[in-house]
């Protein structure tokens, strides 16, 4: 494993320096020609398509976890996205057929090349985007090609989704201020239940002293009416009664 690992960087590193290598007469982009980009490129390519399934996920590890061990080391974390690239288009777009074209477009401090690539299903392209100055790779992948229809299909519905996203929102924020116009109507109702007055217990307080004040007029009376009664049937004095109040029983 260490072993091809090492031929592997060797030979891309043999090949960045053969890019080098070119003639100032034909250098258009930092000193190199346009010729000894597509080399590079297609170098990295061919390395790419010798090695197998498990090879390839075993190298993209490598990379990634030196990438972890030094933050400072870009190309390893370019490498190890790339070879990630790689592993994830590969099944996608088939077998590999050939080289179609190559392209280089210059913006800004960056040189962008694209290599295209035939494959069985559906196309393929590898892009190395350098720094114009110092021309070191700032970012490598390899993604598929979508034609016209699925670019404009993944566009309609990018633009669907984010409608159906913005209309949610709208929902949710009409809802929410629905809310604040019932929430007072809500208080004042609270308060008005929490200001009604409580019953005062006094009135019947009071209303009881009077009923036991006409329950004991009344018995009075009715003492004074026995009374009467039994002195005129006897004739006898009624100043030898005694009166006692009568007590009911309810």
């Amino acid at each position: 494993m260490k072993k091809k690992l090492t031929i592997l960087l060797t030979t891309i590193a043999c090949l960045v320096l053969f890019a080098a290598c070119g003639s100032s007469k034909t250098a258009d982009y930092g000193g190199h020609s346009r010729s000894e980009l597509k080399s590079v490129q297609q170098g990295y390519a061919d390395q790419l398509q010798a090695l197998s399934a498990e090879e390839l996920k075993q190298y993209s590890q490598a990379f990634t976890q030196q990438a972890k061990d030094n933050q400072d080391d870009k190309d390893s974390a370019m490498k190890g996205e790339l070879i990630q690239n790689w592993i994830d288009v590969t099944p996608k777009v088939g077998d590999f057929i050939g080289y179609t074209d190559f392209k280089v477009d210059v913006a800004g401090k960056t040189v962008t090349c694209t290599l295209n690539m035939d494959f069985s299903k559906r196309d393929a392209r590898m892009v190395f985007v350098y720094n114009k100055t110092s021309m070191k790779p700032t970012a490598m992948n390899f993604e598929p090609v979508y034609t016209k229809a699925e670019t404009m299909s993944k566009a309609a519905l990018n633009v669907l989704m984010g409608m159906i996203t913005v209309f949610c929102v709208l929902i949710i924020i009409s809802i929410f201020i629905y809310a604040f116009r019932i929430i007072p109507f809500i208080q004042k109702k609270l308060e008005s239940r929490n200001s009604e007055p409580v019953a005062e217990a006094s009135p019947v307080k009071e209303e009881v002293a009077v009923q036991k004040a006409q329950d004991s007029s009344d018995d009075l009376e009715l003492v004074a009416v026995i009374t009467a009664a039994i002195a005129a049937s006897t004739g006898a004095s009624t100043d030898s009664f005694v009166v006692r109040s009568i007590k009911r029983r309810y």
